[in-house]
């Protein structure tokens, strides 16, 4: 990781040492059952992201205590511009319940083959372009390894991770920095969708392994 803000942890945000003005972008994925559910915190500055925190929960974890720490995470951080979360295995239940909670600024997101596509290619990207900052963390380093995709009979990638690993931490950087996509300079996701996606041109400064189907 080049030199950015500082990160802070989970303990940061729940003893209230954490106070930073910046322009924050949240991912939120969410395991119902045997996965972790993840927050991913980054700072965008400039045409830079930098990932600040990632927050695991352990399978099992009741949805309420993850709502709870995004409330406190917002009003740790100044300003969360937005707050991504995946609802794809929650259906609408998480979501209604952090507006109930006083969240602003979420953004729902249902994890389809063509939008986890859009997503991966502009997490590429922002890699490819010296974009995208972040610290060598074993554990998300090992997801990225760990990630797999296949072409479907339709022409779509299919992701996935072996039995016995995960990729909550990887998604949940992803949508944190997908949710940033907008903000100046704008991205422009049609050009940036990969029509030929091979092993070779997905990702390619993630570790090799990720290459294989």
């Amino acid at each position: 990781m080049t030199e950015g803000p500082e990160t802070f942890t989970k303990d940061d945000v729940i003893s209230g040492r954490l106070a930073r003005t910046g322009q924050f972008f949240v991912g939120t994925d969410l395991a119902p059952k045997i996965d972790l559910s993840v927050v991913a915190v980054i700072d965008k500055i400039g045409r830079d992201v930098y990932l600040l925190n990632e927050t695991a929960f352990p399978p099992g974890t009741a949805f309420s205590v993850v709502t709870g720490y995004l409330s406190l995470l917002t009003r740790r951080l100044n300003t969360v511009s937005m707050i991504s979360i995946d609802q794809t295995g929650v259906g609408e239940f998480f979501v209604q319940d952090a507006y109930k909670s006083g969240l602003k600024n979420v953004q729902r997101v249902f994890l389809s083959l063509p939008m986890k596509q859009q997503i991966m290619d502009y997490f590429k990207r922002m890699m490819q372009d010296g974009h995208l900052h972040f610290r060598r963390d074993p554990e998300l380093m090992n997801e990225m390894s760990a990630e797999r995709f296949q072409l479907s009979k339709t022409g779509q990638l299919q992701f996935s991770h072996p039995s016995g690993t995960h990729d909550d931490r990887l998604w949940a950087f992803a949508l944190a920095v997908y949710a940033s996509r907008y903000d100046i300079p704008t991205y422009h996701p049609v050009a940036a969708v990969n029509t030929r996606p091979s092993p070779g041109n997905l990702t390619p400064q993630l570790p090799r392994s990720l290459w294989q189907v």
